[in-house]
């Protein structure tokens, strides 16, 4: 019998391919017009197959955004050890998080969809979804951590808690790059500016916002 461990790997790396070939295709041709038989076609696999591993298309969903917030992740504690101050970590932060954006458009172009899908499925047990929330919260309080220490050590502005200012921040850069995802070209046109600069300049004003 083949041992359990290969079996597994196995099994992760279908998984992996699964997610892969998903983030595809709602990257090319959106979430809701994507079935699960068009995902069955491209990675010919049969349905059965893919609702082995995943309970439905929302729950999929949640497994691409998960891998994405992974990958995120990943970029952004790489950086942030190269940083002293909670100042210096938040701005390699949001450098991360361009460069993520740069290689990873699809994410954001997802994120506005995730309260859509979990309200619809409210009460629904979703594997995935669960894990994307764990995710979450391990993320977020690693990130106040930067908030926290740049309080203590001077370099972020005290005259708000840590977790308010932690979570309107958060709040407002991931909005700023999912509207950029939808509308950012055509914006970029409107004002005549490059996109290099119109993100360099938005983060910037958006550290200065909580820097003392």
């Amino acid at each position: 019998m083949e041992p359990l461990s290969i079996r597994n790997q196995e099994k992760q790396k279908k998984e992996a391919f699964i997610i892969d070939s998903a983030d595809r295709l709602f990257s090319l041709s959106g979430y809701e017009a994507t079935t699960m038989n068009d995902l069955a076609q491209a990675t010919n696999l049969t349905k059965r197959t893919l609702y082995k591993y995943f309970a439905s298309k929302d729950d999929l969903f949640f497994a691409v955004i998960l891998n994405g917030y992974q990958k995120l992740w990943q970029k952004i504690s790489c950086q942030c050890e190269n940083g002293h101050t909670g100042l210096e970590k938040l701005e390699l932060s949001c450098t991360a998080f361009y460069a993520f954006y740069t290689s990873e458009p699809g994410v954001f172009s997802l994120m506005g969809k995730i309260g859509q899908v979990r309200s619809q499925n409210a009460g629904i047990d979703l594997p995935h979804q669960e894990r994307f929330y764990a995710h979450n919260k391990v993320m977020f309080a690693a990130i106040n951590q930067i908030f926290v220490m740049g309080k203590a050590d001077g370099s972020l502005r005290d005259d708000i808690d840590a977790p308010q200012l932690m979570g309107s921040f958060i709040f407002t850069l991931t909005g700023f790059f999912y509207m950029f995802s939808l509308s950012g070209q055509s914006y970029l046109k409107f004002l005549d500016v490059k996109e290099n600069d119109f993100i360099k300049t938005t983060l910037s004003l958006l550290i200065d916002t909580v820097k003392k």
